[in-house]
């Protein structure tokens, strides 16, 4: 990759945008930023619980986020560009809250906590757009707990679903039992069977045992 191409793909990141080519440069003869590749086949590159030491943002590629609930567990889809809960460096546990695994071949730009704290917090640039992406997470989360009262089971179902999705992209796989949902959404198990019958017969869901794969956007179903 030619200085020029790397250039171009890291301030294409959330954080790194609008930081000058003189800024990376430095930053890369300083060995503050590493590029690493990643593979399908090599399993998790992170874990959820896991202690983080470092900045990783995703530069090419996909990957799996997976949450493990008590009794459910979620997957969603991370495309490039992204940032992987980069809130976790200063957060009280400093640790993960998802795993990731890779669906695609791709490429991580990777940057040890020491780095972050003694270069990257110096870069005016970087700490404006940090600070940014924290108060829109902020905002998000606020938004969030706005909605009036869920008034059908649909909607119960989706405010679940919203509560422990961690990206905002589609289609998201939530494996859960029967049972186990009715109780979190506070309705019969033939109730809740009947509510996704419906969903499903309207294309918003795709129904396998103990597995339900969403289609469209929360936000879209929140008042049906």
């Amino acid at each position: 990759m030619t200085t020029s191409d790397f250039y171009l793909y890291v301030t294409s990141l959330p954080l790194l945008q609008g930081i000058s080519a003189e800024n990376i440069l430095q930053m890369q003869e300083r060995g503050a930023l590493r590029v690493v590749s990643m593979e399908p086949e090599e399993g998790n590159i992170i874990q959820q619980g896991q202690y983080c030491h470092t900045l990783t943002m995703l530069m090419e590629g996909t990957l799996t986020c997976t949450t493990y609930g008590a009794d459910w567990i979620l997957e969603e889809e991370v495309r490039s560009p992204a940032i992987i809960e980069e809130e976790a460096l200063w957060s009280l546990s400093q640790s993960y809250n998802h795993t990731y695994t890779p669906t695609t071949e791709g490429r991580l730009l990777v940057i040890d906590r020491r780095h972050v704290m003694q270069t990257m917090l110096h870069n005016d640039i970087f700490r404006i757009n940090l600070l940014t992406r924290m108060s829109a997470r902020l905002e998000r989360s606020y938004l969030g707990g706005q909605f009036p009262p869920p008034t059908s089971i649909q909607q119960k179902i989706y405010r679940f679903l919203l509560g422990i999705s961690n990206t905002t992209t589609f289609p998201k796989c939530l494996h859960i039992k029967m049972t186990t949902l009715a109780g979190i959404v506070g309705e019969t198990r033939l109730q809740v069977s009947k509510a996704l019958r419906q969903m499903e017969n309207e294309g918003k869901i795709k129904q396998t045992r103990e597995r339900i794969t969403f289609r469209v956007q929360i936000q879209d179903n929140l008042n049906t």
